[in-house]
């Protein structure tokens, strides 16, 4: 690409060409993972559910919230930046991470004096004890340095060592938890103790290993670069989570506990497929910012086709198997959940390629536009709820899926949008791109009314499996050589 003019001198080195098949690599091993350590967590659930009262599972649930949304608002997603950042510091990225790890740190110090100076309200704010409290601050304070640790491996797609820390810390914390709940007379704060301890100590060794790696002062430059990449973010973070979570406050009010309960368990279900799309860009997102450094364009645009099929192709599957995956999650009494699936698989579909477009806009480090197209998206699904389900409030769940695809197409629309006025809306086919959500959408159609169907369904079910075993076998060789390839020098 040339002089990049936001690039400090002396900083940044042309990266390699990446193989493709590293991308892949990768992405099927942050697929593994997330898929096993996630699916952990899915198994102990209804353990604790049995160790713990209603009461103290809620209190958890609550402390859990609280902990996503300041984590957010104390750290700011500084570790976001290290993907961009390795492109204009390539040589000195282990002293940028200490600089922004430093940052946090002081930021979250400062946070932590006021809400130790008014305990009282923010106690009664939070609903959550003091106690807890200081192990929540404990945890802002440390894990930052356990995230930017398995990104920076992530960028540099050193897979195994992010598959070895991030199993370690999972495995621990329950193990952790489910040990405590059963020891500790109170259970709450076992469960608390056990979940974020081991982050907690293990983020402190990492941080220890950061400082002594950046070593030196922090650079006030390097905070000023991540508090202009990742500062536009935050409200883009905190109204994702918004997005996610409106539909089941307003559920709750507007319809009823019950019928929110049947929206989680659909939800549930969607959960699944979000895990792939979050594997898949973890692992596709430090190969595409290098790309677009390189300006390797044809390269960018043959891949993005297949990561979106390998996407879309297994989103049908879990489209097709929803019925089944309900029944497991939830018994029968949830079966009417099937109805919120085919909006809100088509979503994720959408979803995965609207975040396409937002790495380039992180690219381009124009992330406050990121952040206003969420807000508004979010505004938009909220107002749909209030307006859509009032009008049928025992199918308020089913309406509150569709209002949610309508977010994330409103989403994809603003992203396309702002990412053509940065003149880069030729990196992906949006021919292209536009086949596979009428696809999308086409399939969910079909499936909708396989449900009423099962025999019908089961033999759809049954050809589509052998067609993509089919597909898998053809392509063996080439797969197998994504698996067992080694990273070209």
């Amino acid at each position: 690409m040339g002089s990049n003019k936001d690039t400090v001198p002396g900083t940044a080195s042309q990266p390699k060409k990446i193989d493709p098949a590293i991308v892949a690599k990768a992405g099927l091993w942050y697929t593994i993972c997330n898929f096993t350590f996630k699916g952990l967590a899915f198994i102990t659930t209804p353990i604790f559910a049995r160790l713990l009262t209603k009461s103290e599972l809620g209190y958890f649930g609550n402390y859990a919230s609280w902990v996503s949304i300041l984590l957010i608002l104390t750290s700011f997603d500084f570790a976001q930046s290290i993907i961009r950042s390795k492109l204009d510091f390539q040589e000195d990225l282990d002293a940028y991470i200490w600089s922004i790890l430093s940052l946090s740190t002081l930021w979250t110090l400062l946070v932590y004096g006021v809400v130790c100076l008014f305990s009282g309200f923010f106690t009664n704010l939070l609903q959550v004890e003091m106690k807890h409290i200081h192990i929540m601050f404990l945890y802002f304070l440390t894990v930052p340095a356990y995230t930017m640790l398995i990104t920076k491996h992530r960028a540099k797609y050193k897979y195994k060592t992010f598959a070895l820390i991030t199993g370690i810390a999972t495995v621990t914390a329950l193990i952790a938890s489910l040990a405590l709940v059963f020891i500790m007379e109170d259970r709450v704060s076992g469960r608390i103790i056990g979940h974020y301890m081991p982050y907690i100590i293990l983020g402190l060794g990492i941080y220890i290993l950061i400082v002594r790696k950046g070593g030196g002062r922090p650079q006030v430059r390097y905070w000023k670069y991540a508090i202009v990449l990742c500062l536009p973010l935050v409200p883009h973070i905190l109204s994702m989570n918004l997005l996610s979570q409106s539909d089941k406050i307003i559920i709750t009010r507007l319809c009823g506990r019950e019928f929110t309960a049947i929206y989680t368990i659909a939800y549930s279900c969607y959960h699944i497929a979000t895990i792939l799309l979050d594997s898949l860009n973890k692992a596709w997102a430090p190969w595409l910012l290098d790309s677009l450094h390189l300006e390797n364009y044809e390269d960018i645009r043959t891949v993005s086709k297949k990561y979106v099929l390998i996407f879309a192709a297994v989103d049908i599957m879990v489209l097709l198997a929803a019925p089944e995956v309900i029944l497991l999650l939830g018994g029968r009494q949830y079966h009417d959940a099937i109805y919120c699936m085919p909006p809100l698989l088509v979503s994720c579909v959408i979803q995965l390629i609207y975040t396409m477009y937002v790495n380039i806009e992180f690219f381009k480090k124009k992330t406050f536009g990121v952040s206003l197209a969420t807000m508004a998206a979010t505004a938009f699904n909220i107002i749909l709820n209030f307006i859509f389900i009032p009008m049928n409030p025992e199918r308020g769940y089913v309406i509150a899926s569709y209002t949610t695809l309508a977010g994330y197409i409103l989403l994809f629309v603003l992203h396309f949008l702002l990412v053509k006025r940065l003149g880069m809306g030729f990196v992906f086919d949006i021919r292209f791109l536009m086949i596979v959500i009428a696809g999308a959408v086409g399939a969910a159609c079909l499936v909708n009314l396989l449900y009423s169907l099962p025999v019908v369904r089961y033999a759809v079910m049954a050809a589509y499996i052998v067609l993509i075993g089919w597909f898998a076998v053809r392509h063996k060789d080439e797969i197998l050589s994504i698996v067992i390839r080694k990273k070209r020098r």
